[in-house]
Protein backbone atom coordinates (compact mmCIF):
# COMPACT_ATOMS: atom_id res chain seq x y z
CA UNK A 1 0.00 0.00 0.00
CA UNK A 2 2.92 2.39 0.72
CA UNK A 3 4.61 1.46 -2.30
CA UNK A 4 1.60 2.38 -4.24
CA UNK A 5 1.14 5.46 -2.45
CA UNK A 6 4.98 6.61 -2.89
CA UNK A 7 5.39 5.74 -6.36
CA UNK A 8 2.23 7.68 -7.23
CA UNK A 9 3.66 10.82 -5.54
CA UNK A 10 6.82 10.52 -7.48
CA UNK A 11 4.92 10.44 -10.57
CA UNK A 12 3.07 13.29 -9.71
CA UNK A 13 5.75 15.09 -9.26
CA UNK A 14 7.81 13.47 -12.39
CA UNK A 15 4.93 15.08 -14.29
CA UNK A 16 4.85 18.54 -12.78
CA UNK A 17 8.53 18.72 -14.01
CA UNK A 18 7.74 17.84 -17.63
CA UNK A 19 4.83 20.29 -17.58
CA UNK A 20 7.14 22.83 -16.48
CA UNK A 21 9.45 21.79 -18.63
CA UNK A 22 6.84 21.72 -21.62
CA UNK A 23 6.01 25.25 -21.03
CA UNK A 24 9.98 26.58 -21.23
CA UNK A 25 10.04 24.72 -24.38
CA UNK A 26 7.00 26.48 -25.80
CA UNK A 27 8.25 30.02 -24.16
CA UNK A 28 11.85 29.56 -26.08
CA UNK A 29 9.84 28.65 -29.74
CA UNK A 30 7.25 31.52 -29.31
CA UNK A 31 10.27 33.62 -28.53
CA UNK A 32 12.39 32.11 -31.68
CA UNK A 33 9.27 32.31 -34.24
CA UNK A 34 8.89 35.92 -33.27
CA UNK A 35 12.37 37.02 -33.66
CA UNK A 36 12.60 35.34 -37.00
CA UNK A 37 9.03 36.77 -38.30
CA UNK A 38 9.89 40.70 -37.33
CA UNK A 39 13.70 39.75 -38.97
CA UNK A 40 11.75 38.69 -42.22
CA UNK A 41 9.24 41.80 -41.85
CA UNK A 42 12.60 44.03 -41.25
CA UNK A 43 13.89 42.83 -44.51
CA UNK A 44 11.09 42.87 -46.19
CA UNK A 45 10.97 46.46 -45.29
CA UNK A 46 14.19 47.04 -46.48
CA UNK A 47 13.57 45.17 -50.04
CA UNK A 48 10.79 47.74 -51.11
CA UNK A 49 12.35 50.47 -49.26
CA UNK A 50 9.85 51.02 -46.49
CA UNK A 51 10.34 52.91 -43.54
CA UNK A 52 13.43 54.42 -44.90
CA UNK A 53 15.17 57.04 -42.40
CA UNK A 54 13.22 55.16 -39.22
CA UNK A 55 14.58 53.64 -36.45
CA UNK A 56 13.40 49.69 -35.97
CA UNK A 57 11.51 50.60 -33.00
CA UNK A 58 9.63 53.72 -34.67
CA UNK A 59 6.43 52.93 -36.69
CA UNK A 60 4.61 55.48 -39.64
CA UNK A 61 1.23 56.30 -38.96
CA UNK A 62 -1.35 57.62 -41.04
CA UNK A 63 -4.51 59.17 -40.65
CA UNK A 64 -7.29 60.07 -43.62
CA UNK A 65 -9.79 62.41 -42.34
CA UNK A 66 -12.77 63.17 -44.88
CA UNK A 67 -15.04 65.96 -44.74
CA UNK A 68 -17.96 66.44 -46.31
CA UNK A 69 -20.20 69.81 -46.85
CA UNK A 70 -23.38 69.81 -48.40
CA UNK A 71 -25.37 73.23 -48.54
CA UNK A 72 -28.89 72.69 -49.51
CA UNK A 73 -32.00 74.71 -49.79
CA UNK A 74 -34.97 73.85 -47.54
CA UNK A 75 -37.05 71.92 -49.95
CA UNK A 76 -34.39 69.51 -50.81
CA UNK A 77 -34.47 68.46 -47.19
CA UNK A 78 -37.18 65.91 -47.73
CA UNK A 79 -35.66 63.74 -50.26
CA UNK A 80 -32.40 63.05 -47.98
CA UNK A 81 -32.60 59.58 -46.81
CA UNK A 82 -30.93 59.15 -42.93
CA UNK A 83 -27.73 58.10 -41.78
CA UNK A 84 -26.97 55.61 -38.93
CA UNK A 85 -23.57 55.58 -38.08
CA UNK A 86 -21.88 52.56 -36.49
CA UNK A 87 -18.71 52.67 -33.92
CA UNK A 88 -16.60 49.51 -33.81
CA UNK A 89 -13.00 50.39 -31.44
CA UNK A 90 -10.21 47.62 -31.06
CA UNK A 91 -6.88 47.51 -30.11
CA UNK A 92 -4.52 46.19 -33.28
CA UNK A 93 -1.59 43.82 -32.78
CA UNK A 94 1.19 46.73 -32.10
CA UNK A 95 -0.98 47.91 -29.10
CA UNK A 96 -3.27 50.48 -30.99
CA UNK A 97 -6.48 51.79 -30.60
CA UNK A 98 -8.33 51.75 -33.93
CA UNK A 99 -11.71 53.23 -34.38
CA UNK A 100 -13.47 52.31 -37.33
CA UNK A 101 -16.87 54.02 -38.48
CA UNK A 102 -19.43 52.29 -40.54
CA UNK A 103 -22.12 54.93 -42.58
CA UNK A 104 -25.42 53.62 -43.86
CA UNK A 105 -28.25 55.69 -45.56
CA UNK A 106 -31.50 54.06 -43.82
CA UNK A 107 -34.48 54.71 -46.79
CA UNK A 108 -36.64 57.54 -46.14
CA UNK A 109 -40.35 56.53 -45.00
Amino acid sequence: MWTFITQLLVTLVLLGFFLVSCQNVMHIVKGSLCFVLKHIHQELDKELGENEGLSDDEETISTKVVRRRVLLKGSELQNIPGEQVTEEQFTDDQGNIVTKKDHTSTPNP
